[in-house]
């Protein structure tokens, strides 16, 4: 498998790339700059010399006199090997004629004797590498005859020497963007030390160190939000980790109770012969620990599948009224057996939710209210229609719970009973993730001595 790419070197090459950029449109916008002035001054070139032809030639007394001595007028081009000088009589014959360009020149107009040239009277032309530049212009020899000057120039030096620097200038940028790639990286390595010391940080991190936090007061800028969040995600960890302990303790005393009471029931049941009669009351009280077991276990992975994503909704069009006096006559005996008075206040009431978890959360809900309820008490279970949903309220009446308890009793495994006698702490949280599925949510309202009530909300989908 590839070895991915060290987030250094990539900013290394990101750099490199941006440094290659950057030169290729500063070399790229100096070279044409440069390209434009050279034409420019070529061109400028070419019709200060064809001015100075035409001004020689006015100076000339005859056409016979261009042909005898065309010194003055080859000396304007000294020094200039690409330039190809050609001076016409009227009839075509050839007065002055310097060297052959390497491929014929086209046919242009040409300029008047009488108007000055400009820059629009230069035209392209092809030879045989390159791009040439040419002007056609008429004079008049002072004798008064009229000759057609053409003057064309295949490549000047300038440009060969532009040509030159554009090599040059690439050369530079690869140069350049070589030394960019080994300066960003030496710099991005430079800059990493602080994220390799905060890793050294976090690999230092354990569940027996779960206090140790990154100091964020030096950090860059940069590194401060991610510091920011791993603090925070470790205080989660840390929350987590002793919470997961504290029901670990929670859930072996609780286990170990029914555990202990098995064997010594059994033990002592073993220790002589029965009668039928009794190993059937041993039985049944066996099965009484069986269930409260069961029922820690059941919890726990109702959680546990919660967490992990694994619990699917079944929704259902539900009459809530329906489904709270078949939960109310479930609980009715058991309201009966504490002296506890259990009424439903419900209208014929529709709603989306998953039958089975309803009745769970309800239940819970309505059993803590009960266990809760001192005898002659009642509870109550009512619904009613939100603008958003539905309501479902269970209130009882008794010593209510205290403020130092009401933002935690959703909390997995907190319980506010130290007697430790209420179970392993995760009915009111199971709640609160099946209203969580449901993407509604419970809150609770408590008066000590007067009244509780826990209000479930079933948004609408």
């Amino acid at each position: 498998m590839r070895r991915p790419m060290s987030l250094t070197l990539r900013v290394a090459l990101l750099l490199s790339a941006v440094s290659v950029a950057s030169f290729l449109a500063v070399g790229a916008y100096l070279y044409a700059t440069l390209q434009r002035q050279m034409a420019h001054r070529d061109d400028v070139e070419l019709i200060a010399k064809v001015d100075q032809i035409r001004h020689i030639l006015s100076e000339l007394p005859s056409l016979a006199s261009v042909a005898q001595d065309s010194k003055p007028l080859t000396d304007t081009l000294f020094g200039h090997n690409d330039f190809m000088l050609k001076v016409n009589a009227a009839d075509g014959k050839a007065l002055v004629q310097t060297s052959i360009t390497s491929r014929p020149l086209p046919h242009v107009d040409s300029v008047p004797a009488g108007r000055p040239l400009t820059i629009e009277d230069i035209h392209d032309w092809q030879p045989a590498a390159g791009i040439g530049r040419m002007v056609r212009a008429a004079a008049t020899v002072g004798g008064g005859d009229a000759v057609q000057v053409t003057l064309a120039r295949e490549r000047s030096d300038r440009l060969k020497l532009l040509r030159a620097y554009a090599v040059d200038l690439l050369m530079a940028l690869c140069g350049g963007a070589l030394l960019a790639t080994l300066l960003g990286y030496a710099v991005v390595r430079h800059s990493m030390r602080r994220l390799r010391s905060v890793i050294a940080k976090a690999n230092d991190i354990s569940t027996s160190r779960m206090n140790t936090r990154l100091s964020m007061h030096d950090a860059p800028v940069e590194l401060r939000e991610m510091g920011e969040a791993f603090n925070a995600m470790l205080n989660r960890l840390e929350d987590g980790v002793q919470r997961l302990s504290g029901f670990a303790a929670d859930l072996a005393h609780d286990m170990r109770t029914p555990l202990n009471t098995l064997m010594l029931e059994t033990q002592v049941a073993l220790s002589n012969t029965r009668s039928v009669e009794e190993y059937q009351l041993l039985l049944a009280s066996n099965l009484e620990e069986y269930e409260r077991l069961a029922r820690m276990i059941d919890n726990t992975l109702f959680l546990a599948r919660v967490d992990n994503a694994q619990l699917a909704v079944q929704r259902e069009s539900l009459d809530l009224q329906v489904e709270l006096q078949r939960i109310h006559d479930y609980f009715e005996m058991l309201a009966e057996d504490v002296d506890v008075h259990l009424s439903v206040d419900a209208p014929p009431l529709r709603a989306d939710v998953d039958p089975m978890l309803l009745q769970r959360a309800v239940s819970n809900v309505l059993s803590n209210a009960i266990r809760h309820t001192p005898a002659g008490g009642t509870v109550r279970v009512s619904a009613r229609a939100l603008d958003d949903g539905i309501e479902l309220a269970v209130s009882n009446t008794g010593p209510g719970i205290a403020p130092e308890h009401l933002p935690h009793i959703f909390d997995r495994y907190y319980r506010a009973d130290p007697a430790r006698t209420a179970g392993a702490g995760l009915g009111l949280s199971i709640v609160r993730a099946i209203m969580a599925l449901h993407g509604g949510d419970i809150t609770v309202d408590s008066q000590p001595g007067v009244q509780t009530t826990f209000f479930m909300r079933f948004k609408k989908i």
